[in-house]
């Protein structure tokens, strides 16, 4: 089997941020996988002044801290000396890097760096929409691999510009258009992302060959009953930003107060960081009388807390105007609960019809599905019967590339 090299610079550099994201999750899962293949695998991380190359030893002391099942360890001299202006846990983080590695080089080395401890003819592989500059292309290049991939996520800041700050929508299209230029395969997580990044190499005059694959999503930890609360509630799930819609369910939430009775109102979960271009929300969210008593605001549930709260939940709500895949839609079906989400073309695509699916910008169709559900009787018994994805299904056409 050919050896790999994964990129694990995203995992790393998210040290700060200890709730996973979607792609967080992703970039795991490849960690998880490789780790425990029998090929010959590195792993590669960006970190201050260069890259650092764990083995398989090094990774698996690495890892557990990743998930933060163990503490970072210190920062070493390098750290304390040079990283006085990063986040504590990005200086500890790359410390333990550093100690773990079985070599570190600086940018402008990393080829040479890869030729003296990779065999030749190892594949690349890009999952975290991270470290995807020109020399990274260049350097595997220099170092002997025999194919380069990466992951495609989406292409939000190329369809949907007005979510994304103007710099990151330029620095988007350029890593794209390298990254679609260098590898040999891009793997798509869903086929609506297929489509939208095929039309945008179009435009480009770019050919490169791909893979489809839908992600798999492990499930919540388990233990909690299914059983919505008597005090109904709803749960949204996802970085507070322009494109979650979070705005809708605020106002939705506005309205119910003048209609509710006071002794039983409907409650509003957010579950999710702050993220940007979202003063309007934040101002809500910071002003708003509805604040901790029927709107509640969560920047950093772990899984365990999110699968407990989950458990209650008349509906997960899901009003996103744009997504490359939906994390939350597939962990609330697994556990049977209820989703009303926006009639988005990836989400029809790996949850089939069990959601309850809206136009976004349809304010009354969601209050009325959001009163529906508040008030009906939910089965809990009921089993969702979709095949949903899976890691095994997934890793099984990661490899015909490889």
């Amino acid at each position: 089997m050919n050896p790999v090299l994964l990129d694990i610079s995203r995992s790393i550099s998210r040290a700060p941020h200890p709730v996973p994201t979607g792609i967080d999750r992703v970039e795991r899962a490849y960690i998880e996988y490789f780790l425990n293949t029998d090929r010959q695998v590195w792993f590669l991380s960006r970190i201050a002044g260069g890259f650092a190359l764990l083995d398989k030893a090094g990774m698996a002391l690495v890892y557990p801290m990743i998930l933060g099942d163990q503490p970072w360890g210190s920062k070493d001299f390098i750290a304390r000396l040079f990283g006085r202006k990063k986040p504590e846990m990005t200086g500890r983080s790359e410390s333990e890097i550093r100690r773990a590695s079985v070599a570190i080089t600086g940018k402008k080395t990393l080829g040479m760096m890869l030729r003296r401890n990779l065999p030749v003819g190892f594949s690349y592989i890009n999952i975290g929409h991270s470290n995807r500059k020109a020399g990274i292309w260049q350097a595997m290049q220099d170092g002997g691999a025999k194919r380069c991939i990466a992951m495609i996520h989406d292409v939000i800041p190329l369809d949907f510009p007005q979510y994304s700050r103007p710099d990151i929508v330029t620095r988007f299209e350029q890593e794209l258009r390298l990254t679609a230029k260098n590898c040999d395969y891009l793997i798509y997580n869903s086929a609506h992302t297929a489509i939208r990044t095929t039309e945008w190499l179009q435009k480009w005059n770019i050919k490169t060959n791909s893979v489809t694959s839908l992600l798999g999503v492990t499930p919540l930890p388990s233990g909690f009953e299914r059983k919505p609360a008597s005090q109904p509630y709803f749960v949204t799930l996802g970085t507070i930003e322009p494109r979650k819609n979070h705005a809708l369910l605020l106002k939705i939430w506005q309205n119910l107060a003048k209609m509710q009775p006071a002794e039983n109102p409907l409650h509003l979960h957010i579950v999710g960081r702050r993220g940007w271009l979202n003063r309007d929300v934040f101002d809500i969210l910071d002003q708003s009388p509805m604040m901790g008593k029927t709107v509640f605001e969560h920047n950093a549930l772990d899984d365990t807390d999110l699968s407990e709260l989950l458990s209650g939940a008349r509906a997960l709500l899901f009003p996103s105007f744009a997504e490359g895949f939906g994390y939350p839609l597939v962990e609330a079906l697994q556990k049977n609960i209820p989703v009303i989400c926006s009639n988005l073309p990836c989400f029809q695509e790996i949850s089939g019809d069990l959601p309850t699916y809206l136009n976004p910008n349809d304010e009354k169709g969601w209050e009325n599905a959001i009163l529906g559900l508040s008030s009906s009787k939910i089965d809990v018994t009921s089993s969702n019967q979709l095949d949903f994805p899976n890691w095994p299904q997934h890793f099984l056409k990661i490899d015909t590339i490889l």
